[in-house]
């Protein structure tokens, strides 16, 4: 929160797409919750996690809910993780990239002959090599292949294939169809797992529209989470179920945990760059370079925490995977995480902290691997090796060392001692950095000692003395550790309790799918068509079943068949309970089989679908299929039919937006989907390119006006990553372009020309990062291999280690040629969302960053227009505020606010839908009714609901709709819960306590106005729960290291605004501790929140000023305000804020003001601060409210006018400049003050009718006047000096006042000039009467009184229209 963050919303286009699909990967795991045989859970749902990496959520609706009968409890949820059909093998699978023996008749790096171009377009397709080549292994034989093997030549390499190694089959999309057992693949190939099948999931009309779709009576669609990283490398590997099913932790390469009710993301750690020192087993040094397939998960409860296991294997395209070690265990090495998760509720609202507590590399299986607790109450680890040994650890979590000044209790002594501290935001501490070639590019890992120590290895058991099984399965029963084993022959199971391992059957059983204990006597076993339920029986030496107790001799235990449930096909299936089972088929529909003691009277009992794939009657010739947004008024879309069409922001916001309606269609199509858009440059012509990908893996080229270039079929993959090299003279890659394919295959192209040059065979590991030296390209992957081509002879040279590598970079002359994806942003408002989803919701959204969008329009609509160019800007900019207004509102709420929105601020219907963005995860929602969005969470709620205050507030700036700006405003700011009902969700303080932080200075108005209507609709007890919660975070409570934390700062933020509203009902010290944590911040030059500070000074002035010194405050401001050193200029423009709070701390609190400024220029301390205070003076004059400096006026006059003591003559020419311009402005701007220039007199006008009049030469006051019995409207000198006129309204009398030099003033200095006659009187009094004319405000004597001398004795007094004369 030390900077400003992206304001993303994402949003969802639908309509692009008439059939209003969503295509979705297949599915990978399912978890459940409340779906129990009554079906009234209304807090039931279910998390699907897909292959691509991003997840469903489903709930039951709370509208439905309301129909059913009261919740009953559910049964507890068995599964530690949700069951997946897939495979997760260490065998390899290899690459289909470009390399290895079909070169084909393209060599690497052997420049061929220009294709053919009819019209601009290459008729000949680009073969790719089908085949992938260990360069490590065979790098004489690839020199070879590269230098002197002809096109289409089959070389000896085919013979180092690996053997009987398929790339699965897609999966059939038919419902019919049953799902084989796949060969076990890597995670990491992208070619070795299934095409998307085309599966969709329609999206929900707009309120105002007719709906098309039955959604299933048990779950309705929640939203799509798309994480930062798509793709097979990414996909959804494990989900666990966390604080009574709020939580969700899901398991990809990350582990990230997400809100049940929302989807929003609440925290995530980067699994794989854990950097904590392992606790025994293999050493670093070994398996910190290699490539971890994640694919397991569990979850305990310990105490008052929630622990979370990851197991991961080694892939089987690494380094030490291909090592050909004779160690049959090694190829089994399993790493291990334990995570801590870490919740608290704050304000109500959940907010959660993970962090890695230790790591360790065992020799178990990644699926076997867990903890439990023994009868002691003390924690073990277990673990089944690859030859079905059973070993256990006993584990020990050692104390957190804490550095917060927190009271905190003892520790018990115990082998656990979690010690959670205060919840705050964690940093990544684990993740290496990636330096850049001038910092050696060092990617080793710091270490850090882990919490976590295990005794040594026990071995106190065998599953399966007899035969190695392939899968495993443990669940925690009760007190005692259950599992199972299977292979394609045999079923076995065994039982750990207290200490002691036993097994307890073995059973031919063949074709197993799955198996898992239900029960502490049940197993389900799933085969390919059905569930079978056994029930282990103990039986005699006969067979017979008896009861355990009965028992005399050894007790055998062997399983009999209770029932078989025909199942049909599925991706993934899970045991919601013990009596239930769930399954995921291919069209995502989720099928409920539940059996009960009764047995059913029909196969179709028990078998209930709740959820199906909704579906739309139409379907539309093209769908978007990749989106490239240039600017707001040029967004590219890749069509399914190849096409690439041209529109704008405003048309695509339209309802009504069809095909017909782009501005430009590209003149061929290609063969396939396009999937990927990027754009390069042709730096010698400065030509834009659009370069597109095909689902065939064909490179298209197309001019910025959608013209087709050229195209090739290269890839067995798509589209994914560009990179462009610079376009230096004499450089072998001079302005080229390369093109990487998901498998890390590279095309290189030339621009000049349409070029194809060569191709670089891939990997089986991403490509990183892209290097150029002289003559050399290197190619670094994500497994930390590094590749050296020689660019001039076209040559692989050579692979390097990573400390070969640096020791290149060391030497200098490499540069870095950025890495380009689709979700590169072109501009500042709009990115897509995802670069790799073939989704068709993610291909129609967009992410508009708000913050830019807003600060972009403002500056255009602000601009002063002097020509039709810009008058069209401004009304264009107008129209984007409109266009995504029209995306926000929620139409259907309340008529009359429709009517204001579409009839009177000109907003267009839009068919759209909003979602939701957190450190890059983003959930697409999908709103049935218009209540749906604030029906979701508070934060949800507090996103939309400034969003739409902030565009709402920008058009505000055009006059003609600023009234009606304002009632929506009001509307969706306090009046949202009335319409939406019992199940509205205000928005989240916390939330927007945070997003004050990260935003600008436009959109924190919004903020303040939002956060201040939540205030205002809390509760006394509301107000100081929230205090209570917050205090002991506060800044001046926290050590040294934490005050300027993200925490602490939230705390002031939230108590220091509700202090400000509601001081009355909070103890004195909180106050205290309020107002010490806003003097620290203000009074640390270094510190990131000042503003907060200066703003609370601002707000809550009246309240701190009585619990610390108050004196000191205003002068910090002071300072603050006018500091001009450009070391003090920052983005949070703390100048600007403290000038802002000091007029209102002026007009707010005067008396104590005017005192402090009145003080400091009579007594500075320094120069500096006289110069300080005359500024500030200087600012009051010109920006202050009118009735504030009228009254304080002549205070304010006779500070400076003592500022200009000669007789200390640095201080006087220090402010001279500023008392210039003060006075300058003072006698233009008010007419009750006037300076003679010959004279140099000043006379001021009092409210009280005194007349006072200084000498500006020796600053001190010569006398006072006093005719007037009431308030003084004006004066005026006499063009000689020597008669002063006054004038007030309110007596209707003018006076006119000698006030030249004579005797009397000489000899009495400080007497007023003699006026002609005894006393005091004036020398003249000439009263007038104008009416009603005399009557008028403050404000207006400043417009429509003055004098105007035609001679030194005649003056005229104008007064509105009327004008008097009088002779003086």
């Amino acid at each position: 929160m030390n900077h400003l963050h992206d304001f993303q919303v994402p949003f969802t286009f639908l309509n692009l797409t008439s059939s209003r699909d969503a295509s979705f990967s297949p599915s990978t795991v399912l978890a459940s919750w409340g779906l129990s045989r009554d079906d009234s859970n209304t807090s039931a749902g279910s998390v699907v996690g897909l292959e691509d990496g991003s997840v469903i959520l489903l709930r039951r609706s709370e509208m439905q809910g309301k129909r059913n009968s009261p919740t009953k409890p559910s049964s507890p949820r068995l599964s530690p993780a949700a069951l997946s059909r897939t495979s997760l093998s260490a065998t390899a699978s290899r690459s289909n990239s470009p390399s290895g023996s079909h070169i084909s008749h393209i060599s690497p790096f052997s420049v061929t002959q220009r294709s053919r171009v009819v019209s601009g377009i290459t008729s000949e397709q680009v073969e790719a090599p089908k085949n992938y080549v260990d360069f490590d292994d065979e790098p004489e034989k690839l020199k070879d292949m590269l230098k002197g093997r002809g096109p289409r030549e089959r070389t000896s390499l085919d013979s180092h294939r690996e053997k009987d190694v398929k790339i699965p089959a897609p999966a059939e999309s038919s419902p019919s169809g049953r799902k084989r057992k796949e060969p076990p693949r890597s995670m990491l190939s992208a070619t070795a797992s299934p095409a998307l099948s085309p599966l969709s999931v329609s999206v929900p009309p707009s309120p105002k529209g007719p709906s098309h779709f039955q959604f299933s009576r048990d779950l309705e669609f929640v939203c799509h989470v798309i994480p930062p990283s798509l793709g097979q490398a990414h996909r959804v590997s494990g989900i666990e179920l966390l604080h009574g099913n709020e939580l969700s932790a899901v398991l990809q390469q990350s582990l990230a945990i997400l809100s049940n009710q929302d989807g929003k993301l609440f925290t995530s750690v980067t699994i794989a760059d854990t950097s904590l020192s392992s606790s025994g087993g293999v050493k670093h040094s070994q398996s910190m370079h290699d490539i971890w397939l994640w694919t397991h998960l569990r979850s305990y409860v310990v105490g008052e925490s929630n622990l979370l296991l990851a197991s991961a294997t080694i892939a089987p395209e690494s380094v030490s995977a291909s090592l050909g070690d004779s160690d049959e265990t090694s190829k089994d090495r399993c790493r291990v995480v334990l995570l801590e998760l870490r919740t608290s509720h704050l304000i109500g609202t959940l907010e959660a902290a993970l962090e890695p507590i230790g790591q360790w590399f065992c020799n178990g299986l990644p699926q076997t691997v867990g903890l439990h607790y023994t009868e002691n109450q003390s924690l073990v680890f277990y673990s089944l090796t690859s030859d079905s040994k059973f070993a256990v650890q006993h584990l020990h979590i050692l104390p957190k060392v804490h550095n917060v000044a927190t009271p905190t209790k003892e520790p018990q002594e115990s082998q656990l001692n979690l010690n959670l501290g205060a919840l705050g935001p964690l940093p990544n501490l684990f993740k290496s950095k990636l330096k850049s070639p001038n910092d050696g590019m060092s990617l080793e890992p710091t270490f850090k000692l882990d919490r976590v120590r295990l005794d040594d290895v026990s071995i106190i058991g065998d599953t399966s003395p007899q035969a190695s099984l392939l899968e495993y399965n443990c669940s925690p029963i009760g007190d005692s550790l259950k599992g199972v084993g299977w292979s394609g022959k045999e079923l076995t199971a065994f039982d750990y309790a207290n200490g002691r391992f036993t097994s307890l059957f073995s059973y031919p059983l063949c074709d197993v799918f799955r198996a898992q204990w239900l029960d502490h006597n049940t197993i389900a076993v799933i085969l390919e068509d059905r569930c079978e339920l056994y029930n282990a029986v103990s039986v005699d030496a006969s067979g017979e079943e008896i009861a355990p107790s009965a028992a005399a001799g050894p007790v055998l235990i062997q399983p009999r068949l209770l029932k078989t449930i025909s199942i049909a096909s599925y991706d993934t299936i899970e045991f919601s309970t013990a009596l239930q089972l769930l399954i995921v088929d291919c069209n995502h529909q989720i099928t409920k089989y539940a059996w009960y003691e009764k047995t059913p009277r029909s196969p179709k009992d028990g078998v209930q679908t709740i959820w199906r794939r909704p579906r739309s009657p139409q379907k539309s010739s093209a769908e978007v299929t990749a989106m490239l947004a240039l600017d707001l008024e040029s967004i590219i879309l890749g069509y399914s039919d190849g096409h690439l069409r041209q529109s704008s922001f405003l048309n695509l916001c339209d309802e009504q937006f069809s095909l017909d309606d782009c501005s430009s269609c590209s003149d061929f199509a290609l063969d396939g989907k396009i999937v990927s858009l990027h754009l390069a440059k042709n730096e010698r012509t400065n030509t834009k390119y659009l370069i597109g990908g095909g689902d065939d893996g064909s490179i298209a080229i197309w001019t910025t006006d959608l013209k087709l270039c050229a195209r090739w079929i290269v890839f067995t993959t798509s589209l994914f990553q560009i990179a462009q090299f610079p376009d230096v003279k004499g450089d072998p890659l001079q302005g080229a372009i390369l093109c990487v394919s998901e498998d890390g295959t590279i095309a290189v192209i030339a621009l000049d020309g349409f070029q194809f040059l060569y191709v670089v065979p891939g990997s089986p590991f991403p490509l990183q990062r892209v290097c150029l030296g002289k003559d050399d390209l290197l190619l670094v992957y994500i497994d930390q291999r590094v590749r050296l081509w020689d660019v001039r002879t076209r040559e692989f040279r050579r692979t390097l280690s990573m400390d070969k590598a640096e020791e290149l970079f060391a030497q200098g002359g490499w540069s870095d040629i950025p890495l380009l994806s689709s979700k590169t942003p072109l501009n500042r408002s709009l990115n897509i969302v995802s670069a790799r989803s073939r989704s068709l919701d993610v291909a129609c959204t967009v992410s508009l960053d708000l913050n830019n969008f807003i600060s972009d329009s403002l500056l255009v609509i602000k601009a002063l227009s002097t020509n039709e160019k810009q008058t069209k800007n401004i009304f264009l900019a107008r129209e984007h505020l409109r266009s995504a207004l029209s995306f926000l509102l929620t139409p259907g709420l309340n008529r009359d606010i429709d009517d204001v929105c579409f009839e009177r601020l000109g907003v267009k219907r839009a068919n759209s839908s909003v979602g939701f963005v957190k450190d890059g995860f983003v959930s697409l929602y999908h709103y049935l009714q218009p209540e749906h969005c604030w029906s979701l969470s508070g934060d949800v709620s507090a996103a939309h609901a400034l969003a739409i205050v902030a565009i709402l507030r920008a058009l505000s700036v055009f006059e003609e709709l600023s009234e009606n700006t304002s009632t929506v405003i009001a509307f969706y700011a306090t009046g949202l819960a009335g319409p939406v009902g019992p199940a509205y969700k205000p928005p989240n303080l916390a939330f927007l306590a945070r997003r004050w932080f990260e935003s600008s200075s436009e959109l924190r108005h919004s903020v303040r106005l939002l956060f201040d209507a939540a205030v205002i609709r809390l509760t006394d007890e509301e107000t100081n729960a929230i205090v209570d919660e917050w205090q002991h975070q506060l800044p001046c409570l926290q050590p040294t290291a934490d005050k300027e934390s993200a925490l602490a700062a939230l705390s002031l933020f939230l108590c220091g605004y509700l202090a400000a509203d509601k001081y009355s009902m909070l103890s004195t010290s909180a106050l205290t501790d309020i107002a010490k944590s806003i003097t620290m911040y203000l009074h640390e030059e270094d510190s990131v929140h000042r503003v907060l500070a200066i703003d609370l000074c601002s707000r809550g002035f009246h309240v701190w000023q009585h619990y610390i010194d108050a004196l000191d405050i205003l002068r910090s401001l002071f300072s603050l305000a006018t500091n001009s050193k450009k070391e003090s200029i920052n983005a949070q423009n703390v100048s600007a804020q403290a000038r802002l709070a000091t007029l209102h701390i002026a007009s707010t609190n005067t008396p104590l003001f005017m005192t402090t400024l009145g003080l400091d220029i009579l007594n500075p301390t320094s120069t500096e601060q006289r110069k300080s205070v005359m500024q500030i003076v200087a600012l009051l004059i010109k920006k202050a409210r009118l009735r504030f400096l009228y009254s304080n006026l002549p205070k304010l006059m006779e500070a400076v006018v003592k500022s200009l003591d000669p007789n200390s003559t640095s201080n006087r020419d220090a402010v001279l400049d500023t008392a210039t311009e003060i006075l300058g402005h003072v006698v233009k701007t008010f007419p009750t003050v006037d300076f003679h220039m010959s004279s140099q007199r000043l006379a001021v006008g009092t409210s009280e009718g005194a007349m006072v009049m200084y000498d500006l030469k020796t600053a001190i006051r010569l006398y006072v006047l006093e005719g007037h019995k009431k308030c003084i409207s004006a004066c005026s000198f006499s063009p000689d000096g020597r008669r002063l006129v006054t004038l007030s309204l309110e007596e209707s009398v003018v006076l006119v006042w000698k006030v030249g030099t004579s005797l009397v003033s000489f000899f009495n200095p400080g007497a007023p000039p003699r006026q002609g006659h005894s006393g005091s009187e004036p020398f003249k009094t000439l009263s007038f009467n104008v009416g009603d004319a005399g009557n008028m405000s403050l404000a207006e004597t400043l417009q429509f009184v003055r004098f105007e001398w035609t001679a030194d004795r005649s003056v005229k007094l104008k007064i509105r229209d009327s004008t008097l004369t009088f002779s003086t």
